[in-house]
């Protein structure tokens, strides 16, 4: 699954990638366990205020390991910043 737009130089970084930038990103995001919280809760939010239902569907499909779990989270996901756009 790529989320980064590969052709976009960053502004700031002009020697990475898009997609080198967004590990980098991700790489520092998951050392801080205060910043990873406040990310998921912030999406726990989001997705509440959007659909309870289908969120806890998804949440429930997750803590299960389910197959479709990703799958489920992602069109939520994509759906809720849809709505919010």
């Amino acid at each position: 699954m790529n989320l980064v737009n590969m052709s976009d130089t960053p502004y700031k970084y002009p020697s990475l990638t898009g997609d080198m930038l967004f590990r980098l990103w991700r790489a520092a995001v998951k050392d801080d366990e205060t910043l990873v919280e406040e990310m998921i809760h912030g999406m726990y939010e989001a997705m509440m205020a959007f659909d309870r239902e289908r969120a806890e569907g998804a949440m429930d499909l997750t803590v299960r390991r389910s197959p479709t779990a990703g799958d489920t989270f992602r069109l939520l996901l994509k759906d809720t910043q849809t709505f919010r756009s």
